[in-house]
Protein backbone atom coordinates (compact mmCIF):
# COMPACT_ATOMS: atom_id res chain seq x y z
CA UNK A 1 0.00 0.00 0.00
CA UNK A 2 2.53 2.43 0.36
CA UNK A 3 3.64 2.06 -2.97
CA UNK A 4 0.46 3.01 -4.21
CA UNK A 5 -0.18 5.94 -2.02
CA UNK A 6 3.91 7.57 -3.64
CA UNK A 7 2.58 7.81 -6.60
CA UNK A 8 -1.23 9.58 -6.29
CA UNK A 9 -0.31 12.89 -8.07
CA UNK A 10 2.42 11.88 -10.69
CA UNK A 11 0.10 10.58 -13.73
CA UNK A 12 -1.63 14.01 -13.08
CA UNK A 13 1.15 16.08 -13.42
CA UNK A 14 2.41 13.85 -16.55
CA UNK A 15 -1.32 14.73 -18.28
CA UNK A 16 -1.44 18.40 -17.61
CA UNK A 17 2.20 18.44 -19.09
CA UNK A 18 0.88 16.63 -22.20
CA UNK A 19 -2.49 18.41 -22.26
CA UNK A 20 -0.54 21.80 -22.27
CA UNK A 21 2.16 20.67 -25.00
CA UNK A 22 -0.91 19.91 -27.11
CA UNK A 23 -2.44 23.19 -26.37
CA UNK A 24 0.76 24.68 -27.37
CA UNK A 25 0.90 23.12 -30.91
CA UNK A 26 -2.94 23.99 -31.19
CA UNK A 27 -2.34 27.58 -30.71
CA UNK A 28 0.54 27.77 -32.85
CA UNK A 29 -1.82 26.18 -35.45
CA UNK A 30 -4.25 28.50 -35.17
CA UNK A 31 -2.11 31.53 -35.77
CA UNK A 32 -0.27 29.95 -38.66
CA UNK A 33 -3.72 29.79 -40.47
CA UNK A 34 -4.63 33.27 -39.35
CA UNK A 35 -1.21 34.62 -40.70
CA UNK A 36 -1.92 32.59 -43.99
CA UNK A 37 -5.44 34.37 -44.18
CA UNK A 38 -4.03 37.76 -43.79
CA UNK A 39 -1.04 37.14 -46.54
CA UNK A 40 -3.96 36.07 -48.79
CA UNK A 41 -6.00 38.57 -48.24
CA UNK A 42 -3.16 41.23 -48.82
CA UNK A 43 -1.93 39.55 -51.98
CA UNK A 44 -5.51 39.68 -53.11
CA UNK A 45 -6.08 43.19 -52.39
CA UNK A 46 -2.95 44.29 -53.91
CA UNK A 47 -3.96 42.79 -57.13
CA UNK A 48 -7.80 44.19 -57.18
CA UNK A 49 -5.87 47.58 -56.82
CA UNK A 50 -3.79 46.75 -59.46
CA UNK A 51 -6.43 46.08 -61.73
CA UNK A 52 -8.08 49.33 -60.60
CA UNK A 53 -5.27 51.25 -61.60
CA UNK A 54 -4.61 49.50 -64.93
CA UNK A 55 -8.73 49.52 -65.97
CA UNK A 56 -8.01 53.59 -65.14
CA UNK A 57 -5.20 54.02 -67.40
CA UNK A 58 -7.60 52.39 -69.72
CA UNK A 59 -10.46 54.66 -69.67
CA UNK A 60 -7.42 57.78 -69.61
CA UNK A 61 -6.04 56.07 -72.92
CA UNK A 62 -9.81 56.09 -74.10
CA UNK A 63 -10.04 59.87 -73.30
CA UNK A 64 -7.11 60.65 -75.05
CA UNK A 65 -8.16 58.98 -78.58
CA UNK A 66 -11.48 61.15 -78.34
CA UNK A 67 -9.04 64.14 -77.94
CA UNK A 68 -9.50 66.95 -81.41
CA UNK A 69 -6.88 68.95 -79.79
CA UNK A 70 -4.94 69.90 -76.16
CA UNK A 71 -6.64 73.02 -75.56
CA UNK A 72 -7.74 71.58 -72.06
CA UNK A 73 -4.47 70.94 -70.61
CA UNK A 74 -3.46 73.43 -68.28
CA UNK A 75 -1.92 74.26 -64.59
CA UNK A 76 -4.39 72.98 -62.88
CA UNK A 77 -7.10 70.04 -63.11
CA UNK A 78 -6.68 66.43 -63.73
CA UNK A 79 -5.40 67.35 -67.69
CA UNK A 80 -2.08 68.91 -67.59
CA UNK A 81 0.42 70.88 -69.19
CA UNK A 82 3.49 69.41 -69.65
CA UNK A 83 5.87 69.65 -66.66
CA UNK A 84 2.97 70.48 -64.64
CA UNK A 85 1.74 67.25 -62.87
CA UNK A 86 1.75 66.67 -59.14
CA UNK A 87 5.13 66.42 -57.79
CA UNK A 88 5.10 63.80 -54.94
CA UNK A 89 2.82 61.06 -56.49
CA UNK A 90 2.29 59.97 -52.90
CA UNK A 91 1.07 62.84 -51.01
CA UNK A 92 -2.95 62.94 -50.21
CA UNK A 93 -3.56 66.20 -52.33
CA UNK A 94 -2.49 64.80 -55.33
CA UNK A 95 -5.57 62.49 -56.09
CA UNK A 96 -8.09 64.88 -54.44
CA UNK A 97 -11.24 66.72 -57.08
CA UNK A 98 -8.73 69.52 -57.78
CA UNK A 99 -5.67 67.75 -59.03
CA UNK A 100 -7.25 64.20 -60.66
CA UNK A 101 -10.59 62.71 -61.54
CA UNK A 102 -12.83 60.06 -60.18
CA UNK A 103 -13.14 57.08 -62.25
CA UNK A 104 -15.77 54.25 -61.82
CA UNK A 105 -14.46 50.85 -63.15
CA UNK A 106 -16.35 47.98 -64.25
CA UNK A 107 -15.18 45.74 -60.88
CA UNK A 108 -17.33 45.59 -58.05
CA UNK A 109 -16.37 45.02 -54.34
CA UNK A 110 -17.41 42.27 -52.17
CA UNK A 111 -21.14 43.03 -51.84
CA UNK A 112 -21.09 42.78 -55.35
CA UNK A 113 -23.50 45.96 -56.08
CA UNK A 114 -20.85 48.92 -55.39
CA UNK A 115 -18.67 49.35 -58.00
CA UNK A 116 -15.10 50.47 -57.42
CA UNK A 117 -13.27 53.82 -57.98
CA UNK A 118 -10.06 54.86 -59.22
CA UNK A 119 -8.30 58.87 -60.03
CA UNK A 120 -5.96 59.58 -62.85
CA UNK A 121 -4.65 62.76 -63.89
CA UNK A 122 -3.09 63.24 -67.17
CA UNK A 123 0.00 65.19 -67.86
CA UNK A 124 1.50 66.54 -71.82
CA UNK A 125 5.08 64.77 -72.30
CA UNK A 126 5.76 66.19 -75.43
CA UNK A 127 6.34 65.64 -79.35
CA UNK A 128 7.46 62.12 -80.52
CA UNK A 129 8.91 63.60 -83.95
CA UNK A 130 10.05 61.93 -87.36
CA UNK A 131 13.17 64.15 -87.37
CA UNK A 132 15.64 61.22 -87.72
CA UNK A 133 17.79 61.42 -90.55
CA UNK A 134 15.84 59.18 -93.36
CA UNK A 135 18.78 58.04 -95.14
CA UNK A 136 19.90 56.08 -92.32
CA UNK A 137 16.63 54.03 -92.30
CA UNK A 138 15.17 54.60 -95.87
CA UNK A 139 15.07 51.01 -97.08
CA UNK A 140 12.68 52.32 -99.72
CA UNK A 141 15.36 51.68 -102.98
CA UNK A 142 14.08 54.75 -104.37
CA UNK A 143 10.29 54.48 -103.79
CA UNK A 144 8.91 57.77 -102.78
CA UNK A 145 10.09 58.74 -98.76
CA UNK A 146 7.68 58.25 -96.31
CA UNK A 147 6.42 60.99 -93.69
CA UNK A 148 4.89 60.51 -90.51
CA UNK A 149 3.02 62.84 -88.28
CA UNK A 150 4.12 63.90 -84.99
CA UNK A 151 3.07 61.84 -81.80
CA UNK A 152 1.73 63.95 -78.92
CA UNK A 153 2.86 62.04 -75.96
CA UNK A 154 0.58 61.63 -72.84
CA UNK A 155 1.39 60.78 -69.35
CA UNK A 156 -1.10 59.29 -67.61
CA UNK A 157 -1.35 58.38 -63.37
CA UNK A 158 -3.65 56.54 -62.37
CA UNK A 159 -4.08 55.04 -58.73
CA UNK A 160 -6.32 52.36 -57.65
CA UNK A 161 -6.90 51.40 -54.17
CA UNK A 162 -8.26 47.72 -53.21
CA UNK A 163 -11.13 47.07 -50.59
CA UNK A 164 -8.79 46.70 -47.99
CA UNK A 165 -7.49 49.87 -48.39
CA UNK A 166 -3.55 48.30 -50.63
CA UNK A 167 -2.64 51.28 -52.90
CA UNK A 168 -1.44 50.78 -56.29
CA UNK A 169 0.13 53.88 -58.66
CA UNK A 170 1.10 52.80 -62.89
CA UNK A 171 2.86 55.49 -64.41
CA UNK A 172 1.90 54.87 -68.51
CA UNK A 173 2.96 56.98 -71.98
CA UNK A 174 0.11 57.00 -74.33
CA UNK A 175 1.00 58.40 -77.95
CA UNK A 176 -1.36 59.62 -80.53
CA UNK A 177 -0.97 61.84 -83.76
CA UNK A 178 -3.47 65.10 -83.39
Amino acid sequence: MKKLSSQQGAVLIVSLIILLALTMIGVSGARSVMMGERMTFASRDAKVALEVAESVARQGEAHIDALTDINGFGTTGWRRAAGEGPNDLFDSATWTDANSQEVEVGMTGPNGSTKLKGRMYIELAGLASDDSDAANVDMSAGKPKQEFPDIQVFRIVSRGVGVGGTERIIITHYGRAL
